[in-house]
């Protein structure tokens, strides 16, 4: 009997020492809204991945990732508590509901897995959503609704428009920019605080890409050459246009 009982008090403090209190928990300072492009990730994948098949020629989503004060990724759930006091949706919990979900098919258009395996890519493409929920979303402001959390990548996406016309525009907001080794456009990563773009803190994201000015190729779908030569400017610090 006493064993019983204290084996049921430490499931309770078990339970207890998972919530944190608001005084406790640090606030995000922003989100920052990553788009691959599909031939740059394709040419020079992350080791042990590959794609089969030609990739689309044009940005999908990589992720909305919380960021703490100076650019400082939110570490994921089970390494920060601390992110939040509200018991995230596990991850394998999401992987169930996106089985179920009619979002599913805009998840497969507009944030894929650019790597899945032609004979598993349903299994690949929820492993990669699965993924991105639990290093990021469960430490986002929707750690147990993660429908809006997929949703609001959906929301910026639709904001974000003609992403090459409007990096012409001197009022755009500042993005950051990630190269491949090969000095072509790999991501654009756009900043938002409480819903509202800003400029990001760091306008350069790659080692490839860290000059004022650079030279960055946008590589098409026809055999994966460079099909267009973009310059960059970050003009000083204040934004980065095309020229």
């Amino acid at each position: 009997m006493q064993k019983t009982q204290i084996l049921v008090v430490a499931v309770v403090l078990a339970g207890v020492s998972l919530v944190v209190s608001d005084d406790d928990v640090k606030p995000l300072d922003f989100y920052k809204y990553s788009l691959q492009w599909g031939p740059s990730a394709c040419l020079y994948p992350p080791p042990g991945k590959k794609c089969e098949g030609r990739p689309e020629v044009r940005f999908t989503i990589h992720g909305l990732w919380p960021q703490y004060n100076k650019d400082t990724p939110v570490p994921p759930y089970c390494d920060d508590l601390t992110c939040t006091n509200t018991k995230p949706t596990s991850a394998n919990e999401v992987v169930e509901m996106l089985k179920k979900s009619t979002s599913q098919k805009k998840l497969l258009s507009d944030w894929p897995n650019l790597y899945a395996r032609q004979g598993r890519k349903e299994e690949d493409n929820l492993e990669f959503w699965k993924y991105e929920w639990k290093q990021h979303g469960m430490c986002s402001d929707y750690p147990s609704k993660p429908s809006d959390y997929f949703n609001l990548g959906f929301e910026r996406g639709s904001e974000v428009g003609d992403i090459l016309k409007n990096l012409q525009r001197k009022d755009y907001k500042q993005p950051q920019i990630v190269c491949n080794i090969k000095s072509q456009l790999l991501e654009i990563r756009f900043c938002y605080k409480e819903k509202k773009p800003f400029d990001c803190p760091n306008w350069m994201g790659s080692k490839t890409c860290n000059t004022p000015t650079a030279n960055i190729f946008l590589p098409d779908g026809a055999g994966w050459t460079d099909a267009v030569n973009y310059n960059f400017s970050n003009n000083g610090g204040n934004y980065i246009k095309l020229v």
